[in-house]
């Protein structure tokens, strides 16, 4: 016997399935970064274009793969497989608002769980407790705790546990329209013995969609009319305390962002003072930041321009997990690009491609002629100009691009990085700390 109060939250779906349901059509494959690494607990997702409401999902694994059945039904029919497993089906539909089903199939007769827990591991749900004869059943969670409390979107795991078995997936639960349980609910059907069949013929209209924790969304139209393999390649990006997403590029071993910092708050949410006034920011000699012309219309694509005291506070101003990077980072990445040991060591202009591997290649924010710009490396850097240290006053937007590193140099200021259109070198050279530049960040190791 089921417990009482699974029967005052879910419905039952239970009893033995016709195994002479649909076919069904499989797309898998591997989701990669921008760095060929594999991207795990991505979310992969399979819209109807005919009908929305049809979703199949799947989270990737550690190596990145996925697998979504597509199925006639409107809600994921079982396939029997080999005789003897059990199995744990993913809900449907997954994303999920209000309500999602979720099926199984047991070996033989057995007593078992089934239960819903949040991403601590804590239980939030008991949805079956007892002894099941029959080998197939589904069940409808209304996302609701065990005291009958709605809860929060977010990530859930659900398990199927048995003397013999234990199986656990996840499944996500966000705000929206209602999900097609509400057309399960006992008002409309409650004997439930047998499968839920929409008889809807099958798409082959899609659209696929990947997102996930710290990479760009990704979408994509897709016909789908036979099994496919279909790998695709996500950008990684990174959020500072402010909420900037950043786009990143893996360059050689290390992974730079694509992007000028914009961030006005150290790491521990303490603002960083902006000063516009020209004699106020020549005399500071704590962190500040200004944006190009005072203009905040500029930092949408420049970003904004620090002096180094802010580079070099404690409290940090790259986004968690990553910082501002050293003299003997950025040698590492222009000996990457083509640069020699020795020349990597030189002050001034260095090398002959280097520089132009990091510019982006298009004469829409350079000026011409952007000499040598080819952007190979990803890293697309843009001309943000600088703010001199003796008058405050901005210049060469269009002309510069201006990098500071986190190493202090033996001459009273420090290092820095430079390109211009020009050229197609990089420079190194040292300056004043008042000096207003761009600033890019590394990601720890």
């Amino acid at each position: 016997m089921f417990t009482k109060n699974c029967c005052l939250s879910v419905v039952f779906i239970l009893g033995m399935l016709n195994h002479g349901l649909f076919a069904a059509i499989v797309l898998q494959g591997v989701i990669t970064d921008n760095g060929a690494e594999p991207v795990e607990n991505a979310l992969v997702e399979l819209t109807d274009q005919e009908d929305t409401t049809r979703v199949f999902s799947d989270y990737t694994d550690q190596n990145g793969y996925y697998q979504i059945r597509v199925k006639e039904t409107g809600i994921d029919a079982f396939d029997p497989g080999p005789p003897g497993d059990y199995r744990l089906y993913q809900n449907h539909p997954n994303p999920f608002n209000p309500s999602t089903v979720i099926g199984y199939e047991l070996a033989k007769p057995a007593s078992i769980r089934i239960e819903i827990f949040n991403v601590l591991g804590q239980k939030i749900k008991t949805l079956v407790d007892g002894f099941q004869s029959g080998l197939t059943g589904r069940v409808i969670w209304d996302a609701t705790d065990d005291r009958g409390q709605g809860v929060p979107a977010g990530l859930y795991l659900y398990a199927l546990v048995t003397k013999d078995a234990r199986i656990t997936k996840k499944m996500l639960l966000i705000d929206g329209g209602a999900g097609i349980a509400k057309a399960l609910s006992p008002a409309v059907r409650t004997d439930m013995a047998d499968p839920i069949v929409l008889k809807k013929s099958m798409s082959t209209r899609y659209l696929f969609k990947v997102s996930g924790k710290d990479i760009e969304s990704y979408e994509q139209n897709l016909t789908l009319d036979n099994d496919r393999v279909l790998n695709i390649s996500v950008i990684r990006t990174v959020t500072d305390v402010d909420g900037h997403i950043y786009r990143t590029v893996k360059i050689g071993d290390q992974w730079w962002m694509a992007e000028n910092l914009k961030v006005t708050h150290y790491r521990n949410g303490d603002p960083i003072p902006r000063i516009t006034d020209n004699a106020d920011w020549i005399a500071v000699t704590t962190g500040a930041y200004c944006n190009y012309d005072n203009d905040k219309a500029n930092v949408t694509t420049y970003g904004r321009l620090y002096n180094w005291y802010a580079v070099d506070d404690e409290r940090g101003i790259a986004p968690d997990g990553w910082h501002v990077p050293t003299d003997a980072e950025w040698k590492q990445l222009e000996r990457f690009l083509g640069l020699s040991r020795s020349e990597a060591n030189d002050e001034g202009w260095r090398g002959s491609i280097g520089g132009g591997k990091l510019k982006q290649a298009e004469i829409l924010y350079w000026k011409s002629p952007n000499t040598g710009a080819t952007n190979e490396s990803g890293f697309s850097a843009l001309p943000g100009g600088y703010r001199l240290s003796v008058y405050g006053k901005f210049s060469s937007m269009g002309n510069y691009a201006y990098f500071w590193t986190a190493s202090a140099s033996d001459n009273d200021g420090a290092w820095s990085r430079s390109l211009n259109t020009h050229s197609s070198g990089i420079g190194r050279s040292y300056g004043s700390e008042h000096y207003g530049f761009s600033v890019r960040c590394v990601k720890d190791e």
